[in-house]
């Protein structure tokens, strides 16, 4: 058990006597793999200081160094190789290396600051809040500071915190790029996207050449509605950075709302790229290959499910043209809770649901549900629209229909979808396409007409409470297990009225008169300035003329159905 340690001496001796060489390059890359491996190692991480102090005033000099170490401040130089390790994304090291500054220099702010930073991107906030706290007590007017902090505030969820953080920096360094962008960034997030635009166009005015400036510019402009010049700043953002991911995959989407579904559909691949960060889709963990549109005669292949349930709903219906190309087995990967819906799937020959206890037997390939338009060149002109492509069970929706009011005009409707509380951007995006059940009451006075609720989700549910009673739509989705039961309460319905959510995209798929409200910066599927889909013949799209205003969608949602012939029994 002792060998390992002697060959850490070893190693170490070998590193001293190279840098006593006055190889210091050299000796600064043996003794960081020394590192690597024993990140505690002290007199090792003190050797690596003084290698790269030599190193740097070697650069500076353009003249070997010829007075020893005595005159190396140790402090600046633990501090200056924690700065080397982060750059080189050895978070780990950069930390043993802050400590070591800070052991020698405990009152360094410049020095919290950065430790302040390895910890955060170590997803320790918690501790870096508390040293970046520490770095403020002693320098308030650190601007450096105040922007840290911010990140550790933004990733904590306390934004409006974070952008008091970030507006300070700014008062303290008017010039401070990052932290305009960081602003910017944040303001997204908080659905105010006209001042993002303000906060991200100034941080490009200090410096043009950021990519990511660009991407955020881009993000902000496709938030206001602003799609083509949105595409514009995208496409800076590649010129800089050919293979930015994040600006391939905004890109795509803004491109496929216009129906540039070529290069839409090739771009959107990025979002399996490990870059993407929060956003990457993890491919599966199963040992046979990716299916990349090879020919399908005679194989056997398992379409696996992505991001949402209306994503999966919306892009099921590639699956017959799969079969029909020449797929032997096909299989479809899912959720517990559309087991049973899918099990209508023409062409399918197994539902496998996500349960960690059902056994997937061998394919030849996989393939991502939503690659799918991507491998079958789909254009506007071309989308798979065979209706419908879902439906329930045979004989659920007698049973339902049972539990439903005889005769008249029925409606179901969804004013909220899934808050996403875990991810601030998400969320965003949810303010922006959720209502509460009271803003739906000029809808629910429609006479002649009975009110069914398809909302799931507590929270949502529970504001059926605080509506009129006189208004409140019939709510049975307590007993609903799954969307197979939805489904079947959605065929005894005449209409769906809903915000763009799965609801939306089961009813499409069901065939049934969709009305979808959509946000002012609509979801990329929907296309832009039309009030129909090529993707469910029978939906209608209400589209905010002005961002937030969701009033005057339901008034006018509330005239068309009011405008509706109604059966008189």
């Amino acid at each position: 058990m002792a060998e390992p340690d002697h060959l850490h001496v070893l190693d170490y001796e070998a590193c001293k006597v190279i840098e006593k060489s006055g190889r210091y390059r050299e000796a600064l890359s043996r003794v960081t793999n020394l590192l690597v491996s024993e990140p505690l190692h002290v007199e090792a991480l003190e050797l690596a200081a003084i290698c790269l102090h030599n190193v740097q005033e070697q650069a500076e000099m353009e003249s070997e160094r010829t007075g020893g170490d005595a005159g190396i401040d140790l402090a600046v130089a633990f501090n200056n190789l924690g700065c080397w390790f982060y750059a080189g994304s050895q978070v780990v090291l950069a930390e043993q290396a802050y400590r070591r500054a800070l052991n020698l220099r405990p009152d360094s702010p410049d020095v919290m600051t950065n430790l302040g930073i390895v910890l955060k991107a170590q997803h320790r906030e918690p501790e870096a809040e508390s040293i970046l706290l520490a770095a403020l007590e002693i320098a308030p007017a650190d601007a450096r500071a105040h922007n840290s902090y911010g990140l550790v505030l933004w990733k904590l969820k306390r934004l409006a915190q974070a952008e008091k953080e970030y507006r300070e920096a700014i008062r303290l360094k008017p010039d401070f790029r990052d932290a305009y962008n960081n602003l910017g960034l944040l303001l997204l997030e908080l659905n105010r996207p006209d001042e993002a635009e303000v906060a991200i166009r100034r941080a490009l005015s200090l410096d043009d050449t950021t990519p990511e400036a660009y991407n955020n510019l881009g993000n902000s402009l496709r938030q206001q509605g602003r799609t083509s010049e949105s595409i514009a700043a995208y496409r800076q953002a590649l010129a800089l950075r050919p293979g930015y991911v994040a600006a391939k995959a905004n890109l795509a989407h803004s491109l496929l709302s216009i129906g540039e579904y070529k290069e839409g559909w090739a771009l959107y691949e990025s979002r399996h790229d490990a870059a993407m960060g929060t956003h990457f889709t993890e491919a599966p963990r199963v040992p046979w290959p990716r299916w990349r549109g090879e020919p399908l005669a005679g194989k056997s292949l398992l379409v696996w499910p992505e991001q949402g349930y209306g994503d999966v709903l919306q892009f099921c219906r590639y699956l017959p043209l799969l079969k029909a190309s020449g797929a032997d087995q096909l299989g479809i990967v899912c959720p517990p809770v559309l087991q049973r819906l899918f099990g209508s799937l023409e062409g399918v020959d197994a539902v496998y649901p996500m349960d960690g206890k059902s056994h997937i037997p061998r394919h030849d390939h996989w393939c991502f549900v939503m690659s799918l338009p991507y491998f079958f060149g789909t254009t506007v002109e071309t989308i798979p629209a065979t209706m419908p492509y879902l439906r329930p069970p045979e004989g659920l929706a007698t049973e339902w229909k049972r539990r439903l009011p005889s005769g008249g005009f029925k409606v179901g409707l969804v004013w909220a979808g899934n808050p996403r509380l875990h991810t601030p951007a998400s969320n965003a995006v949810d303010q922006r396409r959720s209502m509460s059940s009271r803003m739906f009451v000029p809808i629910l006075q429609t006479p002649g007409v009975t009110f069914v609720s398809l909302q799931k989700g507590e929270t949502a549910q529970r504001q059926i409470h605080e509506l009129p009673r006189d208004v409140r739509p019939l709510d049975l989705m307590d007993d609903v297990q799954d969307f197979a039961d939805t489904a079947a309460i959605v065929e005894c319905l005449d209409l769906v009225i809903t915000v763009d959510t799965s609801i939306a995209h089961l009813a499409g798929a069901l065939n049934k008169p969709v009305w979808i409200l959509s946000r002012y910066d609509s979801c990329w599927r929907w296309l832009c300035d039309r009030d129909d889909s090529p993707w469910y013949p029978r939906a209608r799209l209400f589209r905010q003329i002005e961002p937030g205003n969701w009033d005057e969608v339901v008034g006018r949602v509330a005239n068309a159905l009011a405008c509706l012939p109604k059966p008189t029994v």
